[in-house]
This record gives structure tokens, C-alpha cells and sequence, in this order.
């Protein structure tokens, strides 16, 4: 017998579905002989209850029939000997068997010997005679004679004749048409239980099929578990049992092949990082003019207070008023200093609550000179937003989107940050009016060392490393921009669960 696998692989491969694992193959195989089986037997059964049934029917006839017989019989008798009236006991009878729906008969009729219709259930037929076949056979019977008409489970009928006779005399011969119009519902209830029997037996089979072949591909698919979690981020080394064959070699080379790709994610998370804190002292470069014009104007006010006093000769209300300007000046000198310190420091991660809303407005404190130099208005209404995140890598998110938002706007514009929650995550939309990106640079922007600035202006890893930092919390970030009529940056991240809440 030729084997059906290859065959079966190469239909898979024209009607494109991907050919079956060795599990699959195993019980696609035995489920096509498990159906095949199942059909089988489906159809004997069904055609032998169909038998049972229609035999059933006849079987109700005859009885029905042999019944009627005697009292029949006895009417045709009285009236030859005179007791009762003609016809009219005859017709009592008949009218009973139609119109009882115990009997099921649909019609009913009474012959005298020679074929002439004594009695019928449609009156119209009285003292006729009928020559059909049906008719002379049932005049010729000795017995009961059965004839199916028309189709026995679409509505047909039975037609039932038995002779009236005492001993050897013969009185006359009853007819009736026994209706089959419930077959068809039985049969149909039939049907569906046997598909109910062969279904279920079909599934059992199909599982220890299942089973069997489950028991064959463990091991390989245990292998398999392994490689997928690699591929899902686990470099961790998933415990095999120790085989001295085949898969035991594919199992050493899965454990080395962990080994190296593990030291690989180590190297680049430490790429990753230099290139955060490369990322950073570039931007601390750009914000310096920012920090020089923070420091000189005070430092100027705070220089010509000194020389004032230096001067003499001041009264103590002018002394107390330079005094003042000149520690004003200092502690913006400081707070200024103090900024760019902490933006510039290198932090240890460390992920808490904190409010979202006021990291923002930290970062556009911190970068109001280059706000206010390029004319940019900044609308910021935003409500306490509390999220868990490392604040200071949000603090460097944000400055990203600040001064990309900046430099799209030389002519000034409007700068906007507003909110949406969607279940558990914030979103916080960063939106500007600036010139927007071409949408040929839409999926490029989030991609290392691309930038569309000029040389020397910027290292094209500023949003790879706000995205990276992004998904280290759990979120995502994304863009939308229209040239001409601006862009809008969306920062999904977790809520902060509420107090007393699950994690």
C-alpha cells in the first residue's frame, strides 16, 4: 500500500497550508482512518434501523389490520342475515378508523366480493368499482397483503388489504392506507443519534490517536519548548533529561547555543547603555547655550550688587535691596547648576510612583531658555498623573521630545501636552506645530544614528533611546505627523496601582 503522507504534503504545499508536524502527520493519519471507519459504520447503521423502522410499520399495520378483521367481518355477516341495516354499521366504522388519530389511516374502504365498494371514507366513491391494480390485488388476497405507495419517509403510505371471510366463505375485503408521515421525523431523530454515536466514538478514537502520538513526540517537543523560549527572550537554560542519542546532541547544542546568546545580550545591554549615556552628553551639549544665558544674566545682577556695596556709602534700605537681588541671583545660578547636574549624572535605576505631570513641567522649567528663545507658547494643564517608572529616565524621555519638538518649530509655534487613559496605561500626547516629518521617515525615526539634522547638530539616538527606555517600563511610544501642520508623539505607559490595589 502506498504511503499517503508525501502525498498529503505535497496537496498541503499547493493549497499553501505549512505540512504537519511529525505529531500532526501521525494523527492526521489515524483521524483519516478513524473517519473512514466511523462513516462506515454511520451508514450500516442508519440503513439497518432504517429497515427496523419500515419493518416496524408494516408489523403495526398487519396488527392494525387483524384487528379490524374480525368486527368487519361480523358487520358484512349481520347484514347478510338481515340484523342491521346495509351500509350503514359499515360506514360508522370507517368514519371511526379515519378519524382517529390513533390509527394513522388516511382512507379506509370495504369491497364485497365482487369489487364493488360497499363503504369508503370519501363518500363519493360508494358502489363504485375499482379495476386498479392495488384493487385486484387486494380481491385476489387471501391474506394480508401489504403495498408500499409512494416514498416511505417523504409522506407515502402503506396500503393494507385483508379479505373478510368466515372459514372458506369470503363476505367482502377491507382496505385502508396506513400513514408513514411520522417516519420521517423518527428516521431524521435516528440519524442524529447514530452521527451522536459515531461522532463520539470517532472523537475517542481521535484521542487516543492523540495520545499515542503525544507519547512518541515528547521528548522532541520538549526540545522545541526550549528553542521557543529563546525566542521569546529566555536565556536561561531549560532542564532536558539526559539522552544518549540523536536529540541528546541537539540538546548540547541548544545549551551551548543559550550560553552564547546569553553573553551576546549581556555585550549589547551594555552597548545599549553607552549609547544612552552617549545620547545624554549630547544633549547636555546642546542645552549648555541654555545654562550659560541661566548663569550669566544672574551672575551680572549679582556682580553689579557687589560692586555697589563695595561702593559704601548706601543706606541700609539700598544695602538690604542689593543683599537681596544678589542672593536671588546666586540661588538661580544654583538652582541651574544643580539642574544640569542631576540631568547629566549617571543614576541607578530605580523604579517608583511618581507623578508624570511633574516631571513635565520640570522639563519645560529646565529647558524654558530654549523655549522662550525660539517663541514657542506651551500649553501644560495636565492633572496628577501617577505612574511607576524611573523618573530620571522618564526626565530624559521627556527632554528628547522637548527639544525635537523645539527644533521642528524655528518660527515658534505652540507646544502642547495632554492625556488619555485607556484602562491600565496612560498615554501622553506631546504635539507641536512645526514642520512635520515626511511620512517616508515615519517608521525610520525610532532607528539608531537616523537623523534628518545637519551634521554635527545631533547623534540620531535620541528617540532609539527614548523608545528603549519606554519599553523597559512596559510601554510604547509612537508618532503621527502631517507635513506643514505638525507632529504628535504618544507615551503609553502603566498606571501606578492605586493604594491597597493588587500589583
Amino acid at each position: 500500500m502506498r504511503n499517503p503522507v508525501p502525498h498529503l504534503q505535497s496537496i498541503l504545499r499547493k493549497l499553501r497550508f505549512p505540512a504537519p508536524s511529525l505529531a500532526g502527520k501521525f494523527m492526521v493519519a489515524g483521524a483519516v482512518a478513524v473517519l473512514g471507519v466511523a462513516v462506515a459504520l454511520h451508514y450500516f447503521l442508519v440503513g439497518s434501523e432504517k429497515r427496523h423502522l419500515l419493518e416496524k410499520e408494516e408489523q403495526t399495520a398487519k396488527t392494525l389490520a387483524t384487528s379490524m378483521k374480525l368486527p368487519f367481518t361480523q358487520i358484512l355477516l349481520y347484514e347478510e342475515a338481515g340484523v342491521v341495516s346495509e351500509a350503514g354499521l359499515l360506514d360508522l366504522y370507517i368514519s371511526r378508523m379515519v378519524g382517529s388519530k390513533d390509527f394513522h389511516i388516511v382512507y379506509a374502504m370495504v369491497f364485497d366480493a365482487d369489487g364493488r365498494i360497499l363503504s369508503h371514507s370519501d363518500l363519493t366513491m360508494f358502489n363504485r368499482k375499482l379495476d386498479d391494480p392495488l384493487s385486484r390485488k387486494a380481491l385476489s388476497a387471501s391474506e394480508i397483503v401489504l403495498s408500499q405507495v409512494g416514498d416511505p419517509f417523504g409522506g407515502g403510505v402503506i396500503d393494507v388489504a385483508t379479505p373478510l371471510n368466515v372459514s372458506s366463505k369470503r363476505f367482502g375485503t377491507l382496505r385502508f392506507g396506513y400513514s408513514l408521515a411520522g417516519l420521517a421525523d423518527r428516521f431524521l431523530q435516528l440519524k442524529r443519534k447514530a452521527l451522536a454515536l459515531t461522532a463520539s466514538a470517532a472523537v475517542g478514537m481521535i484521542l487516543l490517536v492523540s495520545m499515542a502520538a503525544g507519547v512518541m513526540v515528547r521528548p522532541i517537543r520538549s526540545l522545541v519548548d526550549a528553542l521557543d523560549s529563546v525566542r521569546l527572550g529566555k536565556l536561561e537554560p531549560i532542564p532536558l533529561p539526559e539522552r544518549h542519542d540523536e536529540l541528546g546532541d541537539l540538546q548540547n547544542s541548544y545549551r551551548m547555543m543559550i550560553d552564547r546568546l546569553a553573553k551576546e545580550k549581556a555585550e549589547r545591554e551594555r552597548t545599549q547603555d553607552l549609547l544612552g549615556r552617549t545620547e545624554k552628553m549630547a544633549t547636555v551639549g546642546t542645552l549648555a547655550a541654555g545654562i550659560a544665558h541661566e548663569i550669566n544674566s544672574p551672575l551680572t545682577g549679582a556682580m553689579h550688587s557687589v560692586h555697589a556695596l563695595e561702593a559704601g556709602d548706601l543706606p541700609p534700605a539700598k544695602q538690604d535691596r542689593y543683599l537681596q537681588v544678589a542672593g536671588e541671583s546666586l540661588e538661580r545660578i544654583r538652582r541651574a547648576v544643580s539642574q544640569l547636574l542631576d540631568y547629566s549624572a549617571v543614576h541607578v535605576t530605580n523604579v517608583a510612583d511618581c507623578d508624570l505631570s511633574v516631571l513635565v513641567a520640570k522639563t519645560v522649567e529646565f529647558l524654558e531658555y530654549q523655549i522662550t528663545r525660539s517663541r514657542i507658547e506651551v500649553g501644560n494643564r495636565l492633572p496628577p498623573l501617577p505612574i511607576r517608572a524611573d523618573a530620571h529616565k522618564m526626565e530624559q524621555v521627556l527632554v528628547n521630545l522637548v527639544l525635537n519638538a523645539v527644533a521642528a518649530m524655528p518660527r515658534g509655534g505652540r507646544l502642547a501636552f495632554r492625556h488619555i487613559v485607556e484602562g491600565p496605561f496612560l498615554t501622553l500626547i506631546v504635539s507641536d506645530t512645526g514642520d512635520g516629518i515626511p511620512e517616508e521617515n515615519l517608521e525610520k525615526i525610532f532607528d539608531p544614528f537616523f537623523t534628518t539634522k545637519r551634521n554635527g547638530e545631533g547623534t540620531g539616538l535620541g528617540l532609539a533611546v527614548c523608545r528603549k527606555i519606554i519599553e523597559q517600563h512596559g510601554g510604547k511610544i509612537s508618532v503621527s505627523s502631517r507635513l506643514g501642520e505638525g507632529t504628535e508623539f504618544h507615551v503609553s505607559l502603566p498606571l501606578a496601582p492605586e493604594p491597597g490595589g493588587g500589583p
